[in-house]
């Protein structure tokens, strides 16, 4: 009978919270990317040639656009284009690239800050990450410590107090309800995050 308790108010609570172990979709490796723009054109290669040659050394099919629209002579504003899907300087990149076509200027230490601040993002996103896996985890643990009593020594005392009549039954269902609301407060909590 207690277990087909505590079953259903871990089932009302909605469980709980769901720990991501699964490995994200792969990304863009725009740092790599655009340190190689800056590479290239650092190396004295046109533009145009600087975005074949990094795009060709990543597996990404967006990039694999790039590199043919800049392969087939489009214009640099359509290349700059398809590179606004780079997740953290799509903007900035497209924004460079529109402006050295257009005015012919040096654009490799625009690159290289783009590159360094992909760097910075990517190793705030991993810190988030962390954080993020530290606090399910402890929603987890405080989430589960009344589960965890009510079946290692809490289920005597329920028994105890279900034989105390109608008193004692309102009392087990008064804490029932406590720890049902708990546990889905703790699961609304981690489901913000």
């Amino acid at each position: 009978m207690l277990l087909i308790l505590v079953a259903a108010a871990v089932l009302v609570a909605g469980g709980v919270p769901r720990l991501r172990w699964r490995r994200p979709p792969p990304e863009i490796d725009e740092v790599r990317f655009l340190a190689a723009i800056a590479s290239e054109l650092t190396g004295g290669a046109s533009l145009r040639a600087a975005l074949i040659d990094a795009a060709a050394g990543e597996d990404h099919p967006s990039l694999a656009a790039v590199a043919q629209l800049a392969r087939h002579g489009a214009p640099l504003a359509m290349v700059a284009g398809a590179l606004e899907g780079l997740p953290i300087n799509g903007q900035r990149a497209a924004t460079a690239i529109r402006v050295a076509g257009l005015s012919g200027g040096r654009s490799a230490d625009v690159f290289l800050r783009l590159s360094d601040r992909a760097v910075e993002e990517a190793e705030l996103r991993r810190e988030k990450g962390a954080l993020t896996t530290q606090v399910r985890l402890s929603a987890l643990v405080v989430g589960g410590l009344p589960v965890v009593s009510l079946l290692f020594g809490g289920g005597g005392r329920v028994a105890d107090l279900l034989a105390l009549g109608t008193v004692g039954k309102s009392i087990a269902g008064l804490g029932l309800v406590m720890q049902t609301g708990g546990l889905v407060l703790v699961r609304m909590m981690v489901a913000n995050r």
